[in-house]
């Protein structure tokens, strides 16, 4: 169950090429764009608005990023921390999820808001996953994709920068929380660096700098007693 979008059933010669446009179907015949279409719908946000509250997502659809932009926060309770990711146009949220037969516990944990006046495509899993199964080429863009997600997380957790700072960045983000007034997200009380040094496992002083770090690059500013971020997404990088 999401926001009431407005929400667009289009001829598939109108939302073909939109979905084209798409890396997981670029170069596909156009008559397995056109089966993809037929289970598919465009749906239009305002910018601010709710696609999916936090417990709403179900996991039966995925979606294709037309226009704008939309965010989406993961909450990972077991690390205590929050995944926020921006998609642009022709990104993919959630195609591994319902493709992959994740869990309710995992769906349950997915916020999605739009960042801008924000356009999908809807696409529905379980035939999306029937005709996966039938067309080679799907299929390839498919692993290709996936594949290609998997190698990138793989050597960017390898490199030598999970270093004491990174670390710092990863603890910080335990204590942040979303004002869901002003839809900003901060950290109420601010931690001493003692404290927030100890649950990174650096020293003092190199929490000292990663803060000053932050808020010299405007990822964060001091809002006392707290800290208020100015850029969820590039913490989020930093820490990973």
């Amino acid at each position: 169950m999401s926001a009431t979008p407005v929400v667009i059933v289009e001829p598939e010669e109108e939302l073909a090429p939109m979905l084209a446009k798409s890396p997981l179907f670029r170069d596909l015949p156009d008559a397995v764009i056109s089966a993809v279409c037929e289970s598919s719908e465009r749906r239009c946000y305002s910018a601010g608005q709710t696609v999916y509250s936090m417990g709403q997502y179900d996991g039966v659809e995925f979606f294709v990023v037309l226009s704008g932009r939309m965010r989406t926060s993961l909450v990972d309770r077991d690390a205590g921390s929050i995944i926020i990711e921006e998609y642009v146009p022709g990104g993919v949220f959630a195609m591994e999820l319902v493709f992959g037969g994740a869990g309710p516990e995992v769906f349950q944990c997915i916020s999605v808001t739009a960042e801008d006046d924000l356009v999908l495509a809807a696409i529905d899993g379980e035939a999306f996953r029937t005709l996966a199964a039938s067309r080679p080429t799907l299929m390839r863009n498919i692993a290709g994709r996936l594949a290609s997600e998997l190698t990138e997380r793989r050597f960017h957790s390898a490199t030598p920068e999970s270093a004491p700072e990174q670390r710092v960045f990863a603890a910080l983000l335990k204590f942040v929380e979303r004002d869901y007034e002003s839809g900003e997200w901060r950290v109420p009380r601010m931690p001493k660096h003692r404290e927030l040094a100890d649950e990174a496992g650096v020293e003092e002083s190199v929490t000292a700098s990663a803060v000053a770090m932050l808020i010299q690059e405007g990822v964060a500013r001091r809002d006392y007693p707290g800290l208020l971020i100015n850029d969820m997404s590039r913490l989020n990088q930093l820490a990973s």
